[in-house]
């Protein structure tokens, strides 16, 4: 669930890793994670003139970036960026880790995308970013179908389409793709639970002491279950580095896939921690076949 390199969320797991190196055990033997927790919008001001540089680091590959707004069912305003590149093959809609918002995190998206024949919509979770509201998992189902819309308004109906999450994005990519199948699913750092997540976050030295309780929302989102009957193709890359979503997350997920003998493919790649898998020639030549593959809609 945590974000790309470039952005720390702050929640009570990261107090309590806090506590536990200022070896405060006791304060922080039980950690309660709420909805809330993992869509914290951030209050540091963004810097002017973002939109303007995103365009420009855009161009520089002569593709185009709008902002964007659209509505989720009950009205609430969500916005993002439309990355619209020449020559693409498919429209990616893509799910960010906890944290992440689109001001901060465009140049590592941008700098991925650009690398691949696609056109993206890049969005912010509600309560985040460019979205309004208050977030919480009651809601992602309802604001991703909302995204999945607005991407095929303004990629056309022509141009296949595939899911791209990362991280916490893994599993709202992963549970939409049960509800409403992709023509393609691309997962990076992938989650099998929140509880298992949360888990792995409590260093070994502190196993002992420390319990997490998650709300009953969060704790529902498990994607052995999501990912069990799917049949798109579907390609599963990992830092072999990852410590925060671990390689052996992205194994048992695709021993849980009842087709992943024609539908899976995953790429553990070497020396990569969490995100950056398509910065490195293994996780690239996965995702360019991956994404072939989708834009020729041939399923599995």
């Amino acid at each position: 669930m945590h974000a790309r390199p470039s952005t720390t969320p702050r929640h009570p797991l990261g107090a309590c890793a806090a506590a536990l190196a200022g070896l405060l055990l006791a304060a922080c033997a039980s950690v309660d994670v709420n909805d809330a927790d993992l869509f914290v919008r951030h209050q540091q001001p963004m810097e002017a003139g973002w939109l303007a540089q995103a365009q420009a680091r855009a161009a520089e590959s002569g593709a185009g970036l709008e902002q964007v707004q659209f509505r989720s069912a009950d009205g609430t305003l969500l916005g993002g960026l439309f990355l619209r590149q020449p020559g693409a093959r498919l429209t990616a809609v893509y799910f960010q880790g906890a944290g992440n918002i689109v001001q901060r995190s465009y140049p590592a998206l941008l700098r991925d995308a650009s690398q691949l024949p696609l056109n993206a919509l890049f969005w912010d979770y509600r309560g985040m970013g460019l979205s309004e509201g208050v977030g919480g998992t009651p809601q992602l189902m309802a604001d991703a179908q909302a995204a999945v819309r607005e991407a095929r308004r303004l990629s056309g109906e022509a141009l296949p389409l595939a899911y791209w999450g990362f991280s916490l994005g893994t599993l709202v990519s992963a549970h939409l793709a049960r509800e409403l199948p992709p023509d393609a699913l691309l997962l990076e750092g992938a989650l099998t639970t929140a509880q298992a997540w949360a888990e792995n976050q409590v260093p070994w030295y502190a196993k002992p002491f420390v319990s997490i309780r998650l709300a009953d929302t969060v704790r529902g989102y498990d994607n052995h279950q999501a990912l069990r009957e799917l049949r798109r193709p579907t390609l599963m890359l990992v830092g072999s580095l990852d410590p925060a979503s671990p390689p052996a997350f992205t194994h048992s997920l695709a021993q849980a896939m009842q087709h992943r003998d024609s539908c899976l493919r995953v790429v553990e790649v070497p020396e990569v921690a969490h995100g950056g898998a398509l910065r490195k020639p293994e996780g690239l030549a996965a995702a360019r076949a991956w994404l072939e593959r989708g834009a020729a809609r041939q399923g599995c």
